[in-house]
């Protein structure tokens, strides 16, 4: 059995991201992204997405446990068995989640930014969000859908954070600089803490770590080929179409 770190340099993910370069760009470059890169997002427009990001992990957290929920782990003694691995991936990305939330809470302490939301104030992107993360998860619980189709949507997701906030980090070149806070916006949150923890080389890690697993569960899919391509790729459609949503609209 082909482990992840055999995979084929050309799979799934390759095939996905050339599916809809457009809708990619409109989902990860946005005005808000520019802004907050450069430093410029208003104190009150960061604490308020800020809100609906952490709605975002709390409902990650209930689709991560789905998932590994639903590995079967063999029952004999094997390390080198995927599954072994994949439940490794999904308890690293259960602790991951976790430690940003606690990282959200003390950023917010240390800058002065209020980050709660009530349920009922979620934005059209963590509802899109929930309503995909429910959907996959109740689809594989009840086995109408495989493991892939939640790796997939786990990796998209991941995957369109960090390329937004690698295109916000291209607008603080220039700017590391400055003091502390000093012309920004948001006292510095943003371009001091969260931009390098969302564009740190341990989460592109993870990021890519998470595709190398799609790509193999896709070779080893025994489903009909055209049919996964077809569900899969709906599935990186509607992900790009609430990831754009997710980000507060505003001009440039």
């Amino acid at each position: 059995m082909p482990s992840p770190s055999s995979a084929k340099s050309k799979g799934l993910t390759d095939y996905l991201m050339g599916r809809d370069p457009e809708g990619f760009k409109k989902a990860t470059q946005t005005p808000f992204l520019e802004r907050a890169g450069k430093g410029t997002l208003d104190k009150r427009v960061l604490q308020q997405w800020l809100s609906q990001d952490r709605l975002y992990a709390q409902a990650y957290v209930r689709f991560a446990s789905l998932l590994l929920a639903n590995i079967r782990l063999p029952a004999a003694v094997n390390p080198g068995d995927v599954n072994e691995k994949l439940a490794d991936l999904i308890v690293d990305s259960l602790t991951n989640i976790r430690l940003e939330l606690r990282f959200f809470e003390q950023v917010a302490t240390k800058y002065g930014l209020d980050i709660n939301a009530r349920e009922e104030e979620a934005s059209e992107g963590v509802k899109g969000y929930r309503e995909l993360f429910f959907s996959t998860g109740e689809g594989i619980e009840a086995a109408k859908l495989p493991l892939l189709d939640g790796l997939v949507l786990l990796w998209a997701t991941e995957k369109c954070y960090l390329e937004a906030w690698t295109y916000a980090s291209s607008f603080s070149k220039g700017l590391e600089g400055r003091e502390e806070g000093e012309g920004d916006a948001d006292g510095g949150a943003l371009r001091k803490e969260f931009i390098p923890n969302w564009t740190s080389p341990e989460f592109e890690a993870f990021v890519e770590k998470i595709g190398s697993f799609v790509d193999v569960l896709s070779e080893q899919e025994s489903e009909g080929k055209a049919r996964v391509m077809q569900r899969v790729e709906e599935l990186w459609r509607r992900v790009l179409d609430v990831e754009e949503r997710f980000w507060p609209k505003m001009e440039a």
